[in-house]
């Protein structure tokens, strides 16, 4: 109705195209009742892309009622309505992502110090969609879903719950942009929110050497770039994948070894392609760019390169949780105090409340569920950086 029109464009000015992707578009607009600039993602007014969204909308709204004291660095969905329609959902505005963020230091990755923020934010987010009455799977983290709040903060959000579920509620077999992809995914076995723990701990490693840690050309590839970093997977969490056959030969003996890729690529030996080296433990950091620098010794590499290694256990079961992470020594307050890690001007540190990983609600285990039942559009686009196959945004532009 020509109303509800009248009601959009008179409310909400809009300013400029913040980003497209397969659910439709996001827009910068003003806000001319509360008087402030905010970001709507405007639907495509498509069966599939409005079912997902309103689930977005059902888990944004949970989170945020559970979060009213903004604390646990996850996006603000402020209201949504329907316009032509279209599902359109307003959030507050932030500003770009971690990617954006690596592309302006030429890729050459943020400081330790600052890589250590992200990473109690994101572990701290993490944390809360663990808890009990949350229990979400965001299943598509990555640098182009992590923004900035402030262009010249430390402090970051999560954002794009477009491919979120909650526990007992998973739908999709193909899920998570290829580089951040689980190896429970990969695999075909069953998966919680664990698999967000391992993204994490690939967008760690991301942030601070500039380049993504696994970057497979597809899920062989993705498969084989893991296995030169950590070595071949346990026989226990083989036996149980539904996918071996697509990764692996097995022997006679019950061993498996990895299949012949089809292409011809070569691949270091499994195992040999060490997070040690990769991170500089003992060689001044990547690419030897942080020798002599504060806060960038092997001790600090050290406790770096342990958090990560812990994130990226093959098992889910025993692959470290946020609430464990939040502890590690990598947290721990170092002699090093106070390092300004601002973005381009100085600023205090920012303070994240640590009660958060002592509160006895989100201390819970969490429960495993069952395995995931059926299938999202299965991969068609296959040499994206950054393409998950659910129904997200696949641009990673600017978000203001």
């Amino acid at each position: 109705s020509s109303s509800v029109v009248c009601r959009f464009l008179d409310r909400y000015e809009i300013d400029s195209l913040i980003g497209r992707g397969s659910f439709g578009q996001v827009v910068r607009a003003y806000d001319h009742e509360d008087q402030c600039p905010v970001a709507i993602k405007i639907i495509k007014n498509k069966r599939p892309f409005l079912n997902q969204a309103q689930i977005e909308v059902k888990l944004l709204e949970m989170m945020n009622r559970a979060d009213a004291e903004n604390k646990y660095n996850v996006v603000r969905l402020l209201r949504h309505f329907m316009w032509r329609s279209h599902l359109c959902l307003v959030f507050e505005l932030l500003s770009y992502n971690l990617y954006d963020l690596l592309r302006n230091t030429n890729f050459r990755g943020v400081s330790l110090n600052l890589t250590r923020k992200f990473a109690q934010q994101l572990c701290t987010a993490l944390l809360f969609l663990a808890s009990p009455e949350i229990s979400v799977i965001h299943a598509d983290l990555k640098p182009e879903n992590i923004l900035l709040v402030n262009p010249k903060r430390s402090k970051v959000k999560v954002v794009d719950f477009g491919s979120s579920c909650q526990l007992g509620q998973r739908i999709y077999q193909y899920i998570q942009s290829r580089f951040y992809r689980s190896p429970e995914v990969l695999f075909g076995l069953s998966y919680d929110l664990a698999i967000d723990v391992w993204s994490l701990g690939c967008i760690l490693v991301e942030l601070h050497t500039g380049e993504a840690l696994f970057s497979g050309a597809n899920e062989q590839d993705q498969v084989n770039k893991i296995v030169e970093v950590l070595g071949m997977p346990p026989p226990h969490v083989l036996q149980r994948a539904a996918k071996v056959k697509k990764y692996f030969d097995q022997l006679p003996d019950g061993s498996y070894v990895l299949k012949r890729s089809k292409d011809g690529k070569s691949y270091m030996t499994p195992g040999t392609r060490k997070l040690h080296d990769i991170l500089g433990v003992e060689t001044g950091g990547p690419g030897g760019r942080r020798l002599g620098e504060p806060g960038h010794s092997v001790a600090d590499y050290l406790r770096f390169k342990d958090l990560v290694l812990r994130m990226l256990d093959y098992d889910a079961k025993t692959r470290i949780t946020p609430y464990y992470a939040l502890q590690h020594n990598f947290f721990k307050r170092t002699t090093d105090e106070g390092t300004n890690t601002a973005l381009g001007v100085s600023s205090t540190p920012s303070t994240l409340d640590m009660r958060v990983a002592t509160s006895p609600v989100i201390s819970m285990p969490l429960p495993t569920g069952a395995t995931a039942v059926s299938l999202a559009p299965s991969e068609v686009l296959s040499g994206r950086r950054h393409e998950n196959p659910m129904l997200t945004d696949t641009t990673g532009v600017l978000w203001s």
